[in-house]
């Protein structure tokens, strides 16, 4: 049985977006440093554990494991409503549960990095709570030339991260046009760069 820890800086067990090496347990124990693009480094495992995992990383890191153990319990996903208006024709939804059809979401499409989806294919993108970098370049590769993505991440009181993680991170790949909090909610809006 494959194993595997987030762990941060300190060895205590972490999120995805604050992970900073996988400890992989399987008859031997195997360190794997992460930088900011986690998901390319990790493996396929039976258990996944972490503590205080985002909404998005959840549905993102069950493509990766069986199990994914929050701290003392199964991770499990809330629907969130977000309070954005958000025009969906040829849209991807990561890391969102969303019940409308006009979308691929990861509830309708299971897939993991790279994305399975030609360069320039969608018009625009929503990216709910996941911080990682390999997931940012891709959504700039399957976006077409000028159009916007959306950073959502829920604020710090909320169970969120700083905001400004996100607009580091996302800024990678994106002209940042607008920050705005609304309903407990932090929203980056952003440009995709050439």
């Amino acid at each position: 049985m494959k194993i595997g820890y987030l762990t941060d800086s300190n060895g205590r067990l972490t999120n995805l977006a604050n992970a900073i090496r996988l400890e992989i347990v399987d008859g031997a124990k195997e360190i794997i440093p992460l930088a900011y693009g986690k998901l390319s480094d990790i493996p396929r495992l039976d258990i996944l554990v972490g503590k205080n995992f985002l909404q998005g990383e959840i549905l993102f890191l069950r493509n990766y494991a069986e199990f994914l153990i929050d701290g003392d319990r199964l991770a499990s996903v809330r629907p969130i409503k977000i309070p954005l208006k958000f025009n969906a024709q040829k849209a991807i939804y990561l890391g969102l549960i969303d019940n409308r059809g006009d979308v691929i979401s990861l509830k309708d499409v299971s897939f993991t990095f790279p994305f399975p989806f030609r360069d320039s294919s969608f018009n625009s993108a929503i990216i709910f709570e996941i911080l990682d970098l390999d997931v940012i370049r891709e959504v700039s590769r399957i976006l077409k030339p000028a159009s916007k993505a959306y950073m959502v991440l829920r604020d710090e009181i909320f169970g969120g991260v700083n905001p400004l993680e996100g607009v580091k991170r996302f800024s990678a790949k994106f002209k940042i046009v607008m920050v705005k909090e609304a309903e407990g909610f932090w929203i980056i809006e952003g440009i995709k760069i050439k």
